[in-house]
């Protein structure tokens, strides 16, 4: 008859194979749908990039199926602007965020973070140049002062790139995780905080060297956040006295890489 011990153990097992199976299944799946999901955008702005101001023939604004960039006029209706504070160990940081509402050809209305220079000029009423892709507003300029937004493709691929970071880190647990779901997770969920938040720092940190022009204290800068993001992300991670060991003597790489082990072996008795 079959114990109570190893009836205790056989669910067990079947729990860690039922986890395992969901985060491979989950993994591929994100990685798949990230991929799929990024080649329009992808598209969208390798030929942003290299986009050219509309001719005379295409009409003001745009429509979406033209791939130029399109000029139109605007006005600005108002600006206003907000200070927020946040604190931690290290003191305490302000933000002011500038922003300016204008009114488009169309007479639709958006409202826009701007640079302190075209806030300083875009008072009520001032004509504001607007220049367009595929209908989206990507710069503006008032009095002589200009700013530039990503094209709508680019939020976008930041939500496709988030969602294959986590693919992948699922796959990776796959291979060492035990099965588990507190292994998954760790100590109140740190674990997978760790990976996603290292994974949106990079994000961040590649699409703003790729889009702005920094100067070399800017590139300092970001590299020692990146670099503080990647020893969090590590400790959140890999550390065994805070969240136990990142791989485990039962995980399914241990498991491969004993059989492959044991075929060596019996390969060698054979050879002699």
């Amino acid at each position: 008859m079959i114990d109570a011990t190893d009836r205790s153990a056989g669910g067990r097992m079947r729990r860690e194979v039922m986890v395992r199976v969901g985060a491979l299944s989950a993994g591929l799946a994100a990685l798949v749908c990230a991929v799929v999901w990024s080649v329009a955008p992808c598209r969208d702005i390798v030929a942003f990039r290299h986009a050219h101001l509309c001719g005379g023939d295409v009409p003001t604004p745009a429509p979406a199926a033209h791939g130029c960039l399109a000029r139109e006029i605007g006005t600005v209706t108002g600006r206003h602007a907000h200070t927020e504070s946040t604190s931690d160990e290290s003191g305490t940081s302000t933000h002011t965020y500038l922003r300016v509402t204008y009114r488009r050809a169309s007479g639709a209305r958006e409202t826009r973070e701007v640079t302190p220079s075209v806030y300083g000029v875009a008072a009520s009423g001032v004509r504001a140049d607007l220049g367009t892709w595929r209908g989206a507003v990507v710069w503006i300029t008032v009095a002589g002062r200009s700013d530039r937004f990503d094209p709508p493709a680019e939020d976008t691929l930041k939500y496709t790139a988030l969602l294959g970071w986590t693919g992948l880190g699922l796959l990776v647990w796959f291979l060492l995780g035990d099965g588990t779901v507190r292994h998954l997770f760790g100590n109140l969920g740190l674990r997978p905080a760790g990976w996603l938040g290292f994974g949106a720092v990079t994000g961040v940190a590649v699409h703003v060297a790729y889009t702005y022009e920094l100067g070399p204290a800017e590139y300092v800068g970001g590299t020692l956040v990146w670099l503080l993001s990647l020893a969090l992300a590590a400790y959140c991670v890999f550390s065994e006295e805070a969240f136990g060991n990142c791989r485990s003597d039962d995980s399914v790489l241990d498991l491969v890489l004993e059989r492959l082990r044991r075929r060596g072996r019996a390969r060698r008795r054979v050879a002699r």
